[in-house]
């Protein structure tokens, strides 16, 4: 027995209680002490079964390793596990809440499984670019076979085991009281002499080989266009499960595991992850206000997604439209839209007919009573009387004095809001804005005093820096080809066409700086819905480069060197670094990590590179400094480092420690 747990014994039942402590996480302590509790059980004649828990109903959870912020150096877990899973007296796994990660391999290691009927579990280790290192992708698959094994284990998500293909990791749910469960199964057990029974010994999810097989190839299928490692070494190993004895399972795993655990791509992933759950505190506030009902002004496309996003999030929407047919044709876009994912499967018809009927829609400013919040998502609506005390956000570009809110893509789409902040904002509107962020499920980057939502400067940054290289004689095809090699996904001109260049045209350059953009709107190119941008569209909307858009841009401008496709890459992702670094100077926001869950979220940097800021520092500062300062282009403020990249560089840190 140690701090970390405690035993009690009655009638030959021992249950180990694993106290994790505030944080909930299991650590190297608890593990120790579980071994040790493991052996006194196991050398008492008088104890029939162990019974595994959590103390309050809460299952130890979270990655022990250090890559996940845990401290279990030499994956004693593993260890563990396999001394539960060969342990000579039952040993029962009793699971509530939200089981993640270790603790999850832990209870699959148990002999038998009593879940409560609201468990979820999920693995996030491929989120930071890790492989489960304690014998859940050899456990899993031969309770639940292959497809569902890998849906949990690959993407990541917390998954209910009551409902759907999970069924099988439990022996019994109960919805009774904990102890009373424990009690009643317990007894059930030693009633009929239940003898211990591994999960390497369960073949339940081999009894199909061929749709075993089958399920991994569609998942192979699914993550090798990825460059991500560790769906891949996941896969590997689920694939193998079926083929290996247990020992080997876990050996093939533990190689998996290494070969994932000291990458860049790990690192990056797992700084990413640890960011997202320190921009998450923010919505996790104890002290927002409850919003029920919102009210949504205008028409407009950004309207419709906002109350897309709240009729998804199970919000009553009041929608205030003035003129009559606009208001007819949009609610009727709405049912279209709900109608459409109850024929695709992805909402249920009653579900669907929930949401219309909390659409409220009216023409005057009295279809507002009684809303939490309005949001003005459209133009032209600020003389639109607001009840009083009912706070209003302006979810349109540009700032507002108090609260503006931003969705960098489709609201019922994107991950994240941007709370601006203006010179007039109080708590009172930080609040709201975290507590609608948290109602519709998403994190929330709070900006202080912000000229530009954080998405529109990075993104204003990565046209003006590919401007720049094709000003020093790089082809616009060149520049995003390099970072799509390097992993954006929409590079800066297939972005400009995407978005229309005359709206692109509409930045400015400094003297002597050209914004291409412009220069193709001058030559009758509007991008990719006329068919032509910087870029030609064939009749199904697929982009190519055009020899006669590159032969224009060559007669405006003196041929030079190319630049190394790494090199663009380094150069475009330091000036959106720069641009950050400034950001935080400025005192918008008070870290690098909200700038990289912002990059990633909004699509400008993938994932497993961690972010615009880690991934500077990735690439190297001084190299990245030293190639920014070597430019020679007019554009100084875009390419001379802010003073923090000497700082850094001085000694030896990256942004990851601001």
């Amino acid at each position: 027995m140690g701090a970390a747990t405690e035993i009690t014994v009655t009638d030959g039942i021992a249950q180990i209680v694993m106290t994790a402590g505030p944080s909930g996480r299991l650590m190297r302590s608890t593990l120790i002490s579980l071994q040790s509790d493991l052996d006194h059980c196991s050398s008492d004649d008088s104890i029939r079964i162990i019974v595994l828990r959590g103390k309050g109903d809460v299952f130890p959870s979270g990655i022990t390793t250090p890559q996940g912020g845990g401290d279990d150096s030499d994956n004693l877990l593993s260890a563990l596990c396999r001394r539960i899973e060969l342990s000579p007296t039952p040993v029962v796994a009793v699971l509530s809440g939200a089981v993640v990660g270790s603790g999850a391999e832990l209870a699959l290691a148990a002999h038998y499984r009593l879940v409560h009927q609201n468990t979820r579990i999920g693995f996030p280790n491929a989120r930071l670019g890790l492989v489960p290192s304690a014998g859940a992708t050899q456990r899993l698959p031969r309770l639940v076979g292959s497809a569902s094994a890998l849906e949990v284990l690959i993407f990541g998500a917390l998954l209910p085991v009551a409902s759907g293909t999970l069924k099988g990791i439990s022996d019994q749910f109960f919805e009774t009281d904990t102890d009373t469960a424990i009690a009643e199964f317990a007894d059930a057990l030693a009633a009929k002499g239940a003898s211990p029974r591994p999960t390497a010994d369960i073949r339940t999810g081999f009894a199909d080989a061929v749709a075993y097989q089958q399920a991994v190839s569609r998942f192979r299928k699914r993550v090798e266009a990825s460059p991500e490692i560790a769906p891949k070494k996941i896969l590997g190993a689920v694939e193998a499960a079926i083929l290996l004895p247990i020992d080997a399972g876990l050996a093939f795993e533990e190689a998996a595991a290494e070969d994932c655990s000291d990458t860049a791509q790990s690192k990056a992933m797992s700084h990413l992850f640890h960011a997202e759950q320190v921009v998450a505190m923010q919505v996790r506030r104890s002290d927002l206000p409850d919003i029920s009902t919102i009210g949504v002004l205008g028409g407009s496309a950004t309207a419709l997604q906002i109350v897309l996003a709240g009729l998804e999030a199970g919000l009553q929407v009041k929608w205030l439209i003035r003129d009559p047919n606009q208001q007819r044709d949009s609610v009727a876009h709405v049912r279209t839209v709900l109608d459409a994912a109850v024929s695709s499967g992805r909402l249920s018809r009653d579900r669907a007919e929930r949401r219309k009927s909390a659409l409220h829609t009216g023409a005057d400013a009295q279809i507002l009573e009684g809303t939490h919040l309005v949001l003005r998502a459209t133009r032209g609506q600020r003389g639109i009387p607001i009840p009083a005390g009912v706070p209003v956000a302006h979810c349109l570009p540009g700032a507002d004095p108090r609260l503006a809110l931003h969705f960098a893509s489709a609201a019922s789409a994107s991950r994240l809001v941007e709370i601006m902040l203006g010179p007039e904002a109080t708590e009172d509107d930080r609040r709201i804005g975290l507590a609608l962020s948290r109602r519709l499920g998403k994190l929330a980057i709070v900006e202080t005093a912000p000229t530009l939502s954080l998405h529109d400067r990075f993104q204003q940054t990565l046209w003006r820096a590919a401007d720049a290289l094709v000003d020093l004689g790089q082809s616009p095809y060149a520049v995003d080809d390099a970072l799509r090699s390097w992993g954006m996904a929409h590079p800066p001109y297939e972005a400009a066409d995407a978005f229309g260049l005359q709206d692109v045209a509409a930045f400015e350059r400094t003297d002597g700086a050209r914004n291409w953009s412009s220069f193709m709107v001058q030559l009758g190119r509007d991008g990719r819905s006329g068919g032509r941008g910087i870029y030609i569209y064939d009749g199904q909307g697929v982009a190519q480069s055009d020899p006669d858009a590159l032969y224009k841009i060559n007669t405006e401008r003196a041929p030079q060197t190319s630049i190394p496709a790494p090199q663009i890459a380094r150069l475009i992702v330091g000036a959106m670094a720069n641009t950050g670094a400034k950001i935080l100077r400025e005192g918008v926001v008070p870290r690098a990590a909200e700038l990289d869950v912002l990059s990633v979220f909004t699509q400008l940097v993938p994932n497993w590179r961690g972010g615009v800021m880690h991934a500077v520092g990735a690439e190297g500062l001084l190299r990245t400094t030293r190639e920014m300062q070597a430019l020679d282009h007019p554009d100084r403020d875009l390419w001379t480092p802010d003073p923090v990249f000497a700082e850094l560089i001085k000694y030896g840190r990256s942004f990851d420690d601001l």
